[in-house]
């Protein structure tokens, strides 16, 4: 069961679970997700804790928090609180961007670093669609660009309580406030990722148009020691679509 945990004044609910090694997982911009086959497959290895962000899920977002580089000094604040040693760091989708900006900044809780599918960064000129824009596509267009298998990615209200589906859209509406403008990214992010000193591994979905892996490459050319592996048969949401794989890629990585 979730439980709530006080950082930095902000009321953050984690879900925690397994035993070992501690493993911080930041969601991706859909929230943990009502079903999280990724935490049973991870917890196997891992003492896996997994926060909402503000504004997701039960999580607090408080006026003064605004923006990822917000997130990430919580997040690390989060790490010092729970006296974090030797962990792995994994960020998925927007989660990887607020991975990407704590690693910049400080990475002496972080041992092993694994950017799922990040946005965050600009690799082309201003004109470039570097990251497909999830708020102006259909909800049918964005789940093709971000399943392999587009029957995974149905939404159906139906399954859910009133109470669920508003926290659904809080956690849309959070979205947009901490990445409408400049979209879904930092541009001075890119300039500063080689100051991330551990070993990194960026996981893609072989089938992700929401951000494809030659979008990755721009990751793996400024980080030292950063490496991309892909999974077959999986879009941009691998914890999700092909947990097994995601799981056995971390752990692989992280031994």
């Amino acid at each position: 069961m979730p439980k709530t945990c006080k950082v930095s004044g902000v009321d953050l609910e984690l879900e925690e679970r397994g035993k070992g090694r501690p493993l911080l997982f930041l969601h991706a911009g859909e929230g943990l997700g009502a079903d999280r086959p990724w935490l049973e497959r991870l917890a196997q290895k891992f003492r896996v804790i997994a926060p909402a962000h503000p504004g997701f899920g039960g999580s607090a977002l408080p006026d003064w928090i605004g923006t990822v580089e917000d997130l990430a000094y919580l997040y690390l604040d989060l790490a010092a609180k729970l006296e974090l040693k030797d962990a792995v760091l994994v960020g998925a989708s927007f989660g990887g961007w607020i991975a990407a900006e704590m690693a910049v900044r400080n990475t002496a809780a972080f041992s092993n670093i694994v950017l799922a599918a990040p946005l965050g960064i600009k690799n082309g000129s201003h004109t470039d669609r570097d990251i497909a824009d999830m708020h102006s596509l259909s909800r049918e267009e964005v789940v093709a660009r971000a399943w392999a298998d587009p029957t995974k990615g149905h939404f159906d209200a139906a399954r859910f309580s009133d109470a669920e589906l508003a926290q659904i859209a809080r956690g849309r509406e959070s979205l947009a406030l901490f990445g409408w403008k400049p979209y879904m990214h930092n541009p001075r992010l890119k300039r500063w990722l080689h100051r991330i000193d551990k070993p990194t591994l960026l996981l893609w979905g072989d089938h992700d148009r929401i951000v494809t892996p030659a979008y990755g490459q721009g990751f793996v050319s400024e980080i030292k020691s950063a490496r991309l592996e892909v999974i077959k048969d999986c879009g941009h949401y691998p914890a999700w679509e092909q947990p097994t794989a995601f799981a056995e890629h971390i752990a692989g990585f992280a031994a």
